[in-house]
């Protein structure tokens, strides 16, 4: 038994090695080793061993000789050499009601990833894969010691490892994969794609690396890997990530390594693959980018089309025309003129057949004039234009032709739209009418998958819910997403506005304006009620800074052109935003005026928030989180005057909001209140926000998407212009101290009764103190305690029970108050600081 007992710690005491070598078994698909090091296991009675080594946390997929697949759990955390120090930020509930079917899947995120250029064969290489974390001084891991769920940032919940990165750590990704049932030969080609990887990749094929690094973390790219495959055998993808954050000049949006405040308006970084990664099969020369435009006139509507081809000799000369431009014309010429016409190849011939929603047959069109603008003109009455209310899309086929010969069809789509500014002042017009944006800031964040929705389910649950409430614009902020997103928006029917996200936010601005100045004064004071702040100067060392200063434009310049010629087919969207609140802003003007010129079919907003110059972009843009939107005094005769972002009401239970409210009748109280004193001299507005985002809690919804804060009817019919049963909040009288005389105690007593004229729906206290403890009692018997520790608290309202006058509305009430300064049984006087004001308020219908 003593010798049974020592072979049994013996083998307890090797769980290490055991991990290790049953985790290179999983990565060399060896399943005879596996059953070995199991059966082993078992002949040593090592239970706990075995239940340490096989925890259920993911699976890995093994491939065997018969057609069976075996499905061995493995541990997601095994011990590493290179332990990450920073700690994952702290937050209470990760799921969302799409959490379990991610985490039941194979393959997450299985639909196709670019619905607007379809294609038949293509493999989806989402699901587990291998990976490390290692210092930036390894240049290859020895083994990969964890288990990571693609396409999930490493600091999610989704992804199974949910650890902090910075600028000393390497990201390392390792999958298998098999080409054999795309049918390879020498008429196609494989390509390699990345949704979305933040933020500097390198990726290997077979142990070759392919092309250039890639830097970026908001748009996707690809790699054409026919030459480094095996066409009988596995291949092997390792992907190499360095997502330094704000350590860095990259564009990063709202990410933001080290969050200090409780107040803040940044967010957990999200780093590595976060966009979906698939391989699609491609002939030697096939379409690799579409564009369409509309143009309407009172009776014709102008539909100009462009299909690229990807021509290997007219490839690499396009790529040199770009890369060498790229340090000093990146943003100086349009699209048309780097890609010189005389280069298109007129040997191909392309077919586009038009076709409505129920597959009847519109036209069809037929071009050799690849890689440039070919135009055809409808008779307005014809066509069904698209809209938030009528979100039409027709459907397409491009047949690829070279002679008489058939080399490819993709599938496709298209919204018939216009949009563009009318009337004097200018105002906001789709299809060339008048139309205001009702719409909602979207930060694109989730509680269980960060940067990236859960399902494609999700994506529409958003966009859905907001048009139930009556929203028909989404400003998506900061970040872009996968083309999912946006192609439910032009299916589903949402407008979007698009930002750019943010550069190097906390260098390169530019010299403030002083109208900008007075507004943004103006918003602080009213909305914090502090003294009138005054700028900081950041001490950083000029060569530093001026170096920095020149990467971040060059990428950020390389990420605006890279994000519109991805985005820029759907029909959604009509707005590009170039800087917010002056975040990394610089040369305005120029890269305005570049952006107006690149993509004339869109509305420019060069500058939201402040920071405007005069003249440039479509839109004279401001934010006002006040009660009161304050706006400038002259309307600019040749822009539109918008509200980009306002409101910002949250609910008092936790974290912080730009106005907080007890309950749901006020917070829809103030969003009525809002929406009716909108100015006319307004085309838009963007309330703040969809959802809560970690510790800002001033969502429509909270975090998981399982509340709606507001009273969703009502919102509706504000939205929709029917301001006939707002609800009323009216003051009945107040009870205010003598301001700025000293105290250490101080009781108030009186009484009241009720003169209204509507039957109250909800009742409140209306309150600001400066004590450090409040005891207010009603009719001698409701109580009501504060205990706010010695801090100041504003103005805000508090709920009272609706039966507590609902039944003696016509009697007299008594109200006692007690107000202290006293902390544990010691009294102490604080000057000129005492201050009381208590309001009673009735909302009604």
């Amino acid at each position: 038994m003593g010798c049974t007992s020592t072979k049994r710690s013996k083998a307890e005491g090797d769980i290490d090695r055991y991990h290790l070598e049953i985790l290179n078994a999983a990565q060399g698909d060896d399943v005879r080793r596996l059953k070995e090091i199991l059966d082993e296991l078992d002949k040593r009675k090592a239970t706990t061993t075995k239940k340490e080594v096989l925890n259920m946390v993911v699976f890995i997929q093994f491939k065997l000789p018969s057609s069976d697949v075996l499905f061995i759990p493995i541990s997601s955390s095994p011990p590493s050499s290179f332990v990450p120090t920073l700690s994952m930020k702290s937050m209470n509930n990760f799921s969302t009601q799409w959490t379990e079917k991610v985490l039941s899947e194979s393959i997450p995120l299985n639909e196709y990833p670019r619905p607007h250029l379809k294609r038949k064969l293509w493999l989806n290489l989402n699901g587990i894969w291998s990976f490390t974390i290692t210092s930036i001084n390894e240049t290859f891991p020895k083994i990969y010691d964890q288990f990571i769920r693609v396409p999930f940032p490493v600091e999610s919940y989704l992804s199974g490892i949910q650890k902090r990165i910075d600028s000393t750590m390497f990201l390392w990704y390792k999958r298998k994969f098999n080409i054999q049932h795309l049918h390879i030969n020498e008429q196609y080609r494989i390509i390699l794609h990345f949704d979305k990887v933040d933020y500097e990749t390198i990726v290997y094929i077979n142990n070759r690396l392919i092309g250039l690094k890639h830097l970026g973390g908001y748009e996707p790219f690809s790699y054409d890997i026919t030459s480094y495959l095996n066409h009988t055998h596995d291949n092997e993808i390792i992907v190499r990530v360095w997502d330094p954050t704000n350590q860095w000049y990259q564009a990063r949006g709202k990410q933001m390594l080290d969050i200090d405040e409780p107040k803040s308006i940044l967010y957990t970084p999200c780093s590595g693959i976060w966009g979906t990664v698939w391989l699609e099969r491609v002939p030697n020369v096939y379409i690799n980018r579409l564009q369409f435009k509309t143009k309407i006139s009172s009776k014709q509507i102008h539909f100009i089309y462009r299909i690229d081809l990807f021509l290997p000799t007219l490839h690499s000369k396009y790529e040199l025309i770009d890369l060498k431009k790229t340090k000093q014309r990146l943003l100086n010429v349009p699209y048309d003129e780097i890609l010189n016409k005389s280069e298109a190849n007129y040997e191909y011939k392309l077919e586009i057949i038009i076709s409505k929603q129920n597959f009847e047959h519109l036209i069809t069109l037929t071009t050799n004039k690849s890689n440039q603008d070919n135009e055809f003109i409808f008779p307005l009455s014809d066509i069904n234009l698209w809209s938030p209310e009528n979100p039409y899309l027709y459907n397409i086929r491009i047949h690829l032709y070279k002679s008489y010969t058939f080399i490819e069809e993709i599938s496709s789509y298209i919204g018939f739209r216009q949009i563009s500014l009318c009337l004097n002042p200018k105002n906001i017009c789709l299809n060339n009418k008048p139309y205001f944006m009702y719409g909602v800031l979207d930060q694109g964040y989730w509680p269980d998958g960060l940067y990236r929705a859960p399902t494609d389910e999700a994506y529409k649950y958003d966009i859905k819910q907001m048009k139930l409430l009556g929203f028909n614009t989404l400003r998506k902020h900061m970040k872009t997403e996968t083309s999912r997103w946006y192609y439910w928006c032009d299916v589903l029917g949402m407008l979007v506005w698009q930002d750019m996200p943010a550069g190097d936010s906390f260098e390169g601005y530019e010299i403030e304006l002083e109208h900008d100045k007075q507004l943004r004064l103006h918003r602080d004071n009213r909305t914090n009620n502090l003294p009138l702040p005054t700028l900081v100067n950041e001490n950083i060392n000029p060569r530093t800074k001026l170096i920095r200063r020149y990467k971040s434009k060059l990428q950020f310049e390389y990420e605006l052109k890279a994000i519109i010629d991805f985005l820029s087919f759907h029909p959604s969207i009509v707005v590009w935003v170039l800087f917010n609140e002056e975040w990394g802003q610089y040369n305005t003007i120029r890269l305005g005026e570049w952006l107006q010129h690149y993509d004339s079919e869109r509305l420019i907003n060069a500058a939201s928030g402040w920071q405007d110059r005069t003249g440039i972009g479509h839109m004279r843009d401001i934010h006002d989180y006040t009660k009161n939107i304050f706006l400038p005094a002259i309307d600019d005769q040749d822009r539109a005057l918008v509200l980009g972002e306002c409101g910002g009401f949250g609910l008092t239970d936790s974290g912080w909001s730009y106005n907080t409210y007890s309950d749901s009748y006020l917070l829809t109280y103030a969003f009525e209140q809002l929406i009716l004193n909108l100015s006319t001299r307004l085309s838009a507005m963007i309330y703040t926000q969809l959802s809560d985002v970690e510790n800002e809690k001033n969502g429509i919804f909270n975090y998981n998407r399982t509340i709606l804060k507001f009273l969703p009817n009502r919102i509706n019919q504000v939205l929709n212009k029917n301001f006939s049963q707002l609800y009323k909040l009216e003051h009945l009288w107040n009870l205010t101290s003598i301001p700025y005389t000293n105290y250490t105690d101080l009781s108030l007593s009186t009484s009241f009764n009720f003169k209204i004229n509507r039957n109250p729906l909800k009742f409140y206290f209306y309150i600001c103190y400066l004590y450090s403890f409040v005891n207010i009692t009603i009719d001698k018997h409701y109580k009501i305690s504060l205990n706010n520790t010695d801090e100041i608290n504003d103005y805000h309202y508090i709920s009272l029970p609706n039966n507590l006058f609902s039944n003696s509305l016509n009697q007299k009430h008594s109200l006692d108050i007690y107000l202290s300064y006293n902390n544990n049984d010691q009294s102490f006087l604080y000057i000129n600081r005492t201050y009381f004001y208590l309001n009673l308020a009735i909302l009604s219908e």
